[in-house]
Formats: structure tokens, sequence, C-alpha cells
């Protein structure tokens, strides 16, 4: 009997600070020359100044210094784009997906749809794959407009395990699928002996079995270190396996910080540099309308055709500097969302407004996963079309009453799309469409418009009538 370990974590997002911690544990307890060391994805959040000022190559940076074998490719290292993840790819570091390509379906230059390694004498195949959203115009939006494709990757994973027969003893899927994928895929694919996840952020406290394969995901945010070690007999039969998920002490790695440093540094010099003065600073309030919300939603407004915009001020972290560099826009938008259009009718619209008046939704924790960032949902702003009297609960846009049997074109987010937060919104009444810009692309595309310095002025809350 064999015994083969698997140390792995997934969805780490940029909690790089625990992440240390991690690799404090791991240099202590892996066996470098028999164990493997592996990461499903989602390990560079552009939430982070180190990751979106190197273009994600910090990221890679870490993972090599802390000694790991591969990761597969999570939504997190394409979503900023082909360039970005090209740049990754170059890194001479293995990124896996079996399931990713052009928007050709051409391969991506250094994407590796698998890798075979050998440790003790055991030859063990790793394949990558991507999460896979279905192929409806909205689940292909975002890879679209990254430039990429995604196919369903359970036929992908199962050629590769066909084609390279002979060349391996045990097989390993490392998943950026989510759970329900994974388990699917555990269903229908022969021939595969386990998967560790990512994506969905599952914490599984033990291995679970389905028709063959083991699957084991440690969560998310850095929280737990995976560990599966997987009993072999002599033909290289899996007959038993044990997956746990180890919460390590806080006492960082000294070479990943000292990696973090470095990286930092590059990334803060390129963001530092001044884009543009603006003629003031612009304030924030999470619970009141500001100049900076309002900024925000008459961008959006003139920016894409609408018939106005509505956004909650969680969106944003704080209030926009005078001096406007990349490091600043970061700071104050976090979020990888995009400015989002879809229908809402004026009964959704108008309920929604007046409930963004009250506490209990101005300071509600959204869902972390969904792509939001911010720590509170805050209330809403509105485009300088549209007039909200706040006592004698009636709204106007462009003028006329707001009608609440109309269908509106509204410019929003995707985080508000998927009807998180503000509920009574729920899902678009037609069809909905994305930029391709995050809302700090947006900043920074029109933020050295005096116009919207000046529209920002106009009040659009008001108590009493207008």
């Amino acid at each position: 009997m064999k015994k083969i370990t698997i140390w792995h974590t997934n969805d780490v997002h940029s909690q790089f600070e625990d992440f240390s911690a991690i690799v404090r544990y791991i240099r202590k307890h892996i066996n470098f020359e028999k164990d493997f060391l592996l990461d499903a994805g989602d390990f560079c959040d552009q939430k982070s100044v180190m990751i979106n000022g190197t273009h994600g190559v910090g990221g890679i940076e870490l993972l090599k210094s802390a000694g790991y074998d591969a990761m597969a490719i999570g939504n997190n290292e394409f979503f900023a784009g082909m360039e970005y993840l090209e740049e990754m790819t170059n890194q001479n570091f293995p990124l896996l997906s079996a399931n990713l390509f052009r928007l050709n379906k051409e391969p991506i230059s250094g994407v590796l749809p698998f890798i075979t390694l050998t440790r003790s004498g055991v030859r063990v195949l790793i394949i990558g794959i991507s999460p896979y959203w279905g192929e409806s115009p909205e689940s292909t939006a975002f890879t679209d407009m990254c430039g990429m494709k995604l196919l369903e990757p359970t036929p992908l994973v199962q050629k590769i395990l066909e084609q390279e027969k002979g060349n391996y003893d045990i097989s390993i899927l490392l998943s950026h699928g989510g759970i329900k994928k994974d388990r699917e895929i555990a269903e229908t694919v022969n021939g595969l002996d386990c998967i560790i996840g990512g994506h969905s952020h599952t914490e599984m406290d033990e291995a679970e079995y389905i028709n063959g394969t083991w699957i084991h995901q440690s969560g998310c945010w850095g929280k737990y270190l995976g560990k599966l070690t997987l009993e072999v007999d002599d033909n290289y039969h899996v007959v038993s396996a044990n997956g746990e998920n180890i919460v390590v002490e806080k006492e960082k790695d000294p070479q990943i910080k000292s990696v973090m440093a470095q990286q930092t540094a590059i990334a803060i010099t390129e963001l530092s540099k001044v884009l543009y003065i603006l003629p003031q600073d612009l304030e924030f309030s999470i619970e009141h309308e500001c100049m900076a919300m309002n900024v925000l939603a008459d961008m959006m407004w003139k920016t894409y055709p609408s018939d106005l915009a509505l956004i909650n001020h969680g969106i944003l972290s704080k209030g926009i500097a005078k001096e406007v560099t990349k490091l600043n826009l970061l700071e104050v938008s976090p979020s990888p969302l995009n400015p989002t259009t879809l229908v809402w009718s004026g009964k959704q619209i108008k309920d929604a407004i007046f409930a963004s008046q009250k506490e209990e939704y101005i300071h509600m924790t959204p869902n972390r996963w969904a792509g939001f960032r911010g720590k509170e949902l805050g209330t809403l702003a509105v485009s300088q079309n549209v007039q909200v009297d706040c006592d004698l609960q009636t709204i106007t846009i462009d003028g006329k009453p707001l009608d609440e049997e109309k269908e509106y074109c509204v410019l929003t987010s995707d985080f508000l799309q998927r009807g998180y937060g503000y509920e009574m919104l729920g899902e678009s009444l037609k069809k909905t469409s994305f930029a391709k810009e995050f809302f700090r692309d947006l900043l920074e595309m029109k933020l050295d418009d005096v116009q919207f310095i000046e529209s920002a002025k106009i009040s659009r809350f008001h108590r009493g009538k207008i």
C-alpha cells in the first residue's frame, strides 16, 4: 500500500496574510519529495493592490515561493482579460485549464490542460478546469468581454483521461467548477480518482465519494488548508481517502512576507502615477446623497443608453481624491463588478428607492462571494434626471411622474442584477447586457470630464415638495 498526500487551497481571493500563515504550516509538515501542493483557483483577486498593480504576476510569485505544483485557472484569474492572463502564464508556473480558450476556440498561450508529475515512483496526472456557466448570452457575457470561451469540461476531462492512459498511475482533477459541477463530473466520468475543488467555497469536513471518485474542497478566504490523503494499492487503485481542513496558527511565513513586500512595492509604484487632477475632492457617504455617488450614477446614465441609473452606495468604499491615481480608484471601487443594463418596472424602482432610506437596507451586509467587496449595501444613488421627494413619496423621471406600470431601462450593477440586496428589484423583465468595464474603469475613463463634477452638485433627494 502507498499513501499519496495532496495539500491544497482554493478561493484565497488575495487574503495573503492568511495565506502566509498557511505556507508557514506547509513548510513544517509537507514532504516536497513525496507530497503534492495544489491550488484550485481564484487565488489572484483584483481587489488586491499587489495583484492589480502587477497584473496578477505577484500572486504567481507567491505560489512559486511557497512551492506549489500547479493552480487551476479560476474566474478571478481571467476577469481582467487576456493580456493579464498571458502575463501570468508567462511566469514558468503551471496554470491549468482544459476548457478555457480564445473566442475562436484556439488555445491560450501558456495555459496547460494538464500536467503529469512523478513522486516516489508514482505518476500523477493533474487536469485543470475553469468554471462553466453554460452557453446562454448571459452566461457567456463576461468571458466574451474578456476575449475568452469556456467549454463544457466533462467530455474534455474524459478525453484527456483516455488519451493519457498508460502515462499515469493516479488522476486528479483540479477544478474551479464548483461542487455541483464536481459531483456531476464524478458521476459521469470514468477513471477519475479524485477532485480537488473550488469556486463554490464549500467547506467539506471530509472527502465525499461518488462513483469511484473522491472529492474534497476547503472553503475560502484562506480560512483552511486542505489535506487529502489517498491510500493506493499495488495496482494503483485508491482503496480509501481521508480529507480534512486544517486551521493553522496565524504566524506568518517570512519568505512569503518578503515576496509580498517586493511585489506590493512594484504595484504601488505603477498604480500611484497621477492620471489627472479634479477641481475638488468628491466626498462619500454610505447613508446619504453624496458627490462621489452622484458622479458615478451620472457617468453610467450618460455613457450607456438607459432611462435612468440606479446604484447602491456600497459599490464605493470611500471618497475620490482630487489627485486621481489607479491606486485611489482601486481603493474607492474594489469590487470586480460591471455596469449592467436591464429592465425593471416603475413599482420595483419606487419600492427600492424608498426602501433604501431605511437603516436595515443601508447597513445590510451582503454576500461577499458574489463579486461584492463592500462591507455594507448602502442607500441608492440615482442619475440627475431622477428627482425623489422623500416626504411625499413621489418620484419624477425626466420631469414626468414615475409610472409604476411602465417598464424602464435601468443602468445598475451586476450585483443588484443578480437579486442581491434590494430583493424587490429581482431579475430583469427583459434581456440584460453588461459593459466590459469595471466601475473603477468607468471612473478612470470619465472623471476628467468636468461636466460630471458639475452635474453631481444637482440634488436628487429632497424633503418637502420639489
